[in-house]
């Protein structure tokens, strides 16, 4: 699965042929995101609570939480989003999310030994974006 964040959200399955996976709601997209911004880390329930509803943190917010997890389970996959007690971690490696992969390519464009080489792949990490 890759997932792009580098624009409007993005999630699609492993197979290059394959259609994006429709993600449907702000608050699941918002999930997605925060989960995406740290994929294989464990993020505090807190920490996404208060990133989805900021200063309207609704009655019984780790229910609700639970509940917006399991619904983007369904979408992704059960085994894509895991769960600790407290935590939830994205289970993607670092580079399946564009603004990883972005990082990591200009990084080793910086490294590069010439600037064609630093050249290409600056621009190879800045086709990583989509839309304007």
């Amino acid at each position: 699965m890759r997932i792009g964040i580098l624009g409007p959200l993005e999630v699609r399955p492993d197979d290059a042929g394959g259609a994006p996976v429709e993600i449907g709601g702000a608050r699941l997209r918002a999930l997605l995101t925060l989960l995406a911004l740290d994929p294989g880390a464990l993020v505090p329930a807190e920490r996404i609570i208060d990133g989805l509803w900021e200063d309207d943190v609704p009655k019984g917010a780790a229910n609700a939480l639970q509940s917006l997890v399991s619904r983007l389970r369904s979408v992704i996959g059960r085994d894509v989003v895991e769960s600790r007690p407290g935590a939830y971690r994205l289970a993607l490696p670092r580079a399946a999310v564009d603004a990883h992969d972005f990082e990591a390519r200009t990084l080793a464009a910086r490294r590069a030994g010439d600037e064609a080489s630093r050249s290409a792949g600056l621009r190879a990490a800045l086709a990583l974006w989509r839309g304007p």
